[in-house]
């Protein structure tokens, strides 16, 4: 399989690529829902605990929608700035949106089994490999010079951090979850703020450099 699509030359085609993209993120974002149900035919007495019950399930569909949502920005901000697909970034590409598909099952696992370490370990592992193969597809670009400006590659070096720092949290995580058991998420909450950080901090450094050379 050979695929070469130019930004400017095939417009249509790179669109293509991007609008199944966004339906793929789109359609599982909603799937994640599904799992938050609150049963029929209930009490008056049993209502109130069958929204206690929700509690998890909904903690978890945030963490599941951050983690989506922020993959999805990494995402439209990597295409952003490539001027070319090739056929490497192509397959990377699909094999994310197969992941991201599959985001719901762990997803839905995990709130049917949430005393079960392996529904933790089989969250952390699609959750994992999503922000993996986003640093993946980001290093890819990087190597190939597939991109708009050279002028990028700061702003990619920090995406691939990112993808890398989500990544080795997750994967951190699978051992821990047959310690922490239902505890298991709060390592995986951490990842929002340490994220976060890493980001400001690159704004930061990148504000003092620009500054630097008219204090001279």
């Amino acid at each position: 399989m050979s695929a070469s699509i130019d930004r400017d030359r095939d417009p249509l085609e790179f669109a293509r690529v991007l609008s199944l993209s966004d339906a793929i993120f789109g359609v599982a974002m909603t799937l994640l829902v599904i799992s938050i149900v609150v049963p029929p035919g209930l009490s008056s007495r049993e209502f109130p605990a069958a929204l206690g019950d929700l509690v998890p399930r909904i903690a978890i569909f945030a963490l599941s929608i951050a983690i989506a949502a922020s993959a999805w920005v990494d995402h439209r901000r990597l295409f952003g700035l490539v001027q070319r697909i090739d056929t490497g970034l192509l397959v990377r590409n699909f094999v994310l949106l197969g992941l991201v598909a599959l985001i719901p099952l762990p997803h839905q696992v995990l709130g049917d089994y949430p005393h079960e370490p392996l529904a933790y370990v089989l969250y952390a592992l699609v959750l994992g490999s999503v922000s993996g193969l986003t640093a993946a597809m980001q290093l890819h670009v990087r190597r190939r010079g597939l991109l708009r400006a050279p002028d990028a590659e700061p702003t990619l070096r920090l995406e691939v951090t990112r993808g890398l720092l989500i990544a080795a949290g997750f994967v951190l995580s699978i051992p821990l979850a047959f310690v922490l058991g239902p505890w298991t998420p709060i390592v995986w909450f951490a990842l929002l703020p340490l994220d976060r950080l890493l980001v400001l901090r690159a704004v930061r450094s990148g504000q003092g450099r620009r500054r630097a050379p008219s204090s001279g």
